[in-house]
């Protein structure tokens, strides 16, 4: 079966994570009209379908793929929305049905993204800002290394990430950072009220000190920025 494409700047979307005085931190997501997209063109408008289920009083979401052998399901549960409960909670069950399929999958691999407060405007503890992704870049393994967001109004760039620091680092600089480095990347996390559960999760450790320098790096330069 053919493999889903990488997505394109355009077909992301971001949503504000975390408001702070100091700033605010983006996620990047996806739409179920995407992942809809995104089957139309690479199997065909009538080589898929959608379907869903009550398992446990837990909404799943299913997309089968019609194949020689059959038809291929792969199912995820969802969660409701802020706004409609129900259909929220549908859409997620189908766009996480989507990344068993490995749509969008890459969107794992996106760094922690800082806004300052000087780069967004923030009243009352809110920021009604929108912002896109402007450039989009991925490695062999279906990483992204390379990413440009910007505020949807302004049209000023508010994020960007470390180019060079991506493509200059040795392998000495791959290793992990030390306990010192930890400790003080820690405090300025915390100074700065960062979520840091949720910023171990965007890099796939369980501590900071599984970090690596580069890591490191792109991490104090948003908090810097």
């Amino acid at each position: 079966m053919e493999k889903f494409r990488l997505l394109n700047a355009d077909e992301i979307e971001c949503r504000i994570a975390q408001v702070k005085a100091n700033g605010i931190s983006l996620l990047l997501y996806k739409t179920a009209r995407t992942d809809a997209n995104l089957l139309d063109e690479t199997v065909g408008e009538e080589a898929w379908e959608n379907d869903f289920k009550i398992v446990d009083g837990v909404l799943y979401g299913g997309i089968g793929i019609h194949t020689s052998e059959g038809v291929i399901w792969k199912w995820d549960a969802g969660t409701e929305s802020n706004t409609e409960a129900e259909k929220g909670r549908a859409s997620d069950a189908f766009k996480r049905a989507g990344f068993k399929w490995g749509i969008g999958r890459e969107l794992y691999t996106a760094p922690f993204i800082w806004v300052p407060s000087g780069k967004a405007k923030i009243e009352n503890g809110k920021c009604y800002d929108k912002f896109e992704v402007s450039e989009i870049g991925y490695t062999e393994k279906r990483e992204i290394d390379h990413l440009v967001i910007i505020n949807a109004s302004s049209r000023v760039e508010v994020f960007r990430m470390n180019e060079k620091v991506t493509a200059n680092f040795s392998k000495e600089q791959s290793s992990k950072i030390t306990k010192k480095d930890a400790t003080i990347l820690e405090a300025l996390l915390k100074k700065k009220d960062v979520n840091i559960p949720k910023l171990l999760e965007n890099y796939k450790v369980s501590t900071l000190e599984e970090l690596t320098a580069e890591h490191y790096a792109r991490i104090m330069e948003q908090l810097n920025g």
